[in-house]
């Protein structure tokens, strides 16, 4: 495991905490974008299935498109300032977890666009720690599923709309 501070206690008084800075944005930063590309590959598979069913107009379908090249191309650039390139960014698992023996790693992508396709229900605990520490509990419970159509979209619209 790698240490990202160090504590050192030279005097019985005084505690001082060395960081190193640039391990620290890097990491935070690799952590962040990986999260980012994910959801980007995410939804640009979900938006490639309803222009596929036809389900988006025209100018949606070019509004998708422009977006989904703008993050792309942010999402690069910022890598770049990090010296990360995008091999790095992407999460690949174990083939125990999917159903093609013969692949050795499948992408997190790939996994979770199947869960969205066939419709999940997600339910655990986790903590998120810092420095070994435990910081937040969160517990859990989602359904994943797809947006099939524009009608069930524009439904969901209409109730956040009216209730604002």
């Amino acid at each position: 495991m790698t240490s990202y501070a160090k504590v050192s206690t030279s005097n019985a008084t005084a505690l001082q905490v060395n960081t190193d800075v640039e391990r620290l944005q890097n990491g935070l930063a690799r952590l962040v974008l990986t999260i980012v590309e994910l959801l980007r590959q995410l939804l640009e598979r979900q938006a490639q299935r309803r222009v596929l069913a036809g389900t988006l107009s025209a100018e949606e379908v070019e509004r998708l498109g422009l977006a989904f090249m703008q993050i792309k191309q942010k999402i690069h650039e910022i890598s770049n300032q990090f010296d990360l390139n995008s091999n790095e960014l992407d999460i690949k698992v174990g083939s125990s977890i999917t159903k093609n023996a013969s692949a050795t790693k499948a992408s997190l992508v790939d996994i979770l666009d199947k869960l969205l396709d066939r419709g999940t229900v997600v339910g655990g605990q986790v903590t998120i720690s810092v420095a070994d520490i435990d910081l937040i509990a969160l517990d859990l419970f989602a359904m994943l599923s797809l947006v099939h159509d524009k009608t069930e979209s524009d439904s969901k619209k209409v109730v956040r709309n009216h209730g604002s």
